[in-house]
């Protein structure tokens, strides 16, 4: 009982038979082909832009309402959906992109939502990009993407990364660029590339360190003499990265990060200091953080605080971490459990084991971590001096010379944390801190 049929561009392909009734019923393109002003003639309608297999996977929708997706199928569904007007179809490929939005994928989803004018899975796209820029700029994906959305993403005052670290990005894409269009790579052709929909005014350089500007910026060559000596006095002439003509001369708020000093969080505003020699063996730290929004949780700095500095010796410490849900940290009663007993908890992340070596005399190691901390997750660190396995009596005969700083007993104020520090108005960081003083700052970043 079909009434319409359907052929495409391979050879030897049979008609596909349809009925335009249920056809018209699920979308207005239909209906206005078949049942419009100006009804479609006798005869198959010939399709070209549309491969078999996706039109099949249309057709099945629209007589079943079944649907099942795939990372390889669901664009060219989106495109026969936006096409005919299917609504439904529209909303479950949306869907589904945005459940399988990543690291790998983020800026190619961006790129079709901006194309199919999907406006809630733009706007996610974006924020997942910016929250997570650090990862989605090393892959591949970005790459790909074209002069103009690269420019929508570079502009974001959001983006969660060093600015340094975004001139390093769009660097690798135009020599990606470059490369696929067999382009010689060099200070001239990058330039030409990156003046394209203005990408090299988006890049904040003005606002990087000295270093970086002569260190990464220079060697690249992008820049014209005048530029050079404009963004040079606007790094060492005080308020003065307004005269840089077009360059980005805001800060990114999303790229702020935020140094912690464990003192300012023991003592804020240096009141009540209550260490006076405060000195122990050497023992192990236990680090827990999580906050009211989420945040970026960058490296800790280990730096201990040995009584003998002058000491040749070097200690190797386990570093533990990982990320906790603390979702259902509290009973039924309302009360909070101990962070270490509670049965709701679970590890979001696999735990992470290093060793690092320091020695006695007064270096820090920076211990680089880069995760996402939600409200309902506690980041867990544990130090632990790999000598803390040894004997009590070889610790009494080294106490002196291992002395080191303890960090003060303090009582569990709330949510079975013994600290607050206030990141900014939005952000207040819960902490707790036990055992040695090995800890001596903190990078965050928030994200907003």
């Amino acid at each position: 009982m079909a009434d319409v049929f359907f052929s495409f561009q391979l050879k030897n392909i049979a008609q596909i038979p349809a009925h335009k009734m249920i056809l018209a019923l699920g979308s207005p393109v239909f209906k206005a082909m078949f049942y419009g002003s100006f009804p479609q003639s006798e005869g198959d309608i010939r399709i070209q832009d549309i491969t078999l297999d996706t039109f099949k996977i249309m057709l099945k929708y629209l007589y079943t309402d079944h649907l099942q997706l795939s990372k390889d199928s669901v664009i060219p569904l989106l495109y026969a959906a936006q096409k005919y007007q299917i609504a439904g179809l529209i909303s479950k490929c949306e869907n589904y992109l945005q459940d399988n939005l990543a690291v790998n994928n983020a800026c190619t989803l961006f790129s079709h939502a901006k194309f199919f004018t999907m406006d809630k899975l733009k706007t996610n796209a974006l924020k997942f990009i910016a929250e997570n820029a650090m990862e989605v700029f090393k892959n591949d994906d970005f790459l790909l993407l074209s002069s103009e959305n690269l420019v929508d993403i570079i502009k974001l005052d959001s983006l969660c990364i060093p600015e340094v670290e975004v001139f390093r990005a769009v660097l690798n894409w135009v020599d990606f660029k470059l490369t696929q269009s067999k382009i010689k790579i060099d200070g001239e052709s990058r330039r030409d590339g990156l003046l394209k929909d203005g990408i090299l005014f988006t890049i904040a350089i003005p606002l990087l360190s000295l270093e970086e500007f002569t260190s990464v910026v220079i060697p690249s060559s992008i820049l014209t003499d005048e530029e050079q000596l404009q963004i040079f006095k606007a790094l060492t002439i005080l308020n003065s990265a307004s005269s840089c003509g077009k360059f980005r001369v805001c800060p990114r708020k999303g790229g702020r990060i935020v140094e912690v000093l464990v003192n300012d969080i023991l003592y804020p505003g240096n009141i009540n200091h209550r260490i006076r020699n405060h000195w122990g063996n050497l023992e192990a730290e236990t680090l827990s953080v999580k906050a009211n929004n989420k945040i970026k949780f960058k490296s800790v700095t280990i730096k201990p605080r040995f009584q003998n500095p002058s000491s040749k010796n070097n200690w190797n410490f386990n570093v533990k971490c990982f990320v906790r849900n603390t979702f259902n940290e509290t009973d039924d009663s309302g009360e909070s459990e101990d962070l270490e007993s509670s049965d709701s908890e679970t590890s979001t992340e696999e735990e992470v084991n290093v060793v690092i070596n320091l020695a006695c005399d007064g270096s820090g190691y920076k211990f680089p971590i880069d995760e996402v901390i939600s409200q309902n997750e506690t980041l867990v660190m544990t130090i632990q001096p790999s000598d803390c396995t040894r004997g009590h009596r070889v610790w009494e005969s080294e106490a002196r010379k291992y002395m080191i700083m303890i960090l003060p007993d303090e009582d569990e104020r709330s949510d079975g944390m013994m600290y607050q520090h206030k990141l900014s108005d939005q952000t207040t960081l819960n902490l707790s801190l036990t055992g040695g003083h090995l800890v001596e700052s903190l990078e965050v970043m928030e994200l907003n």
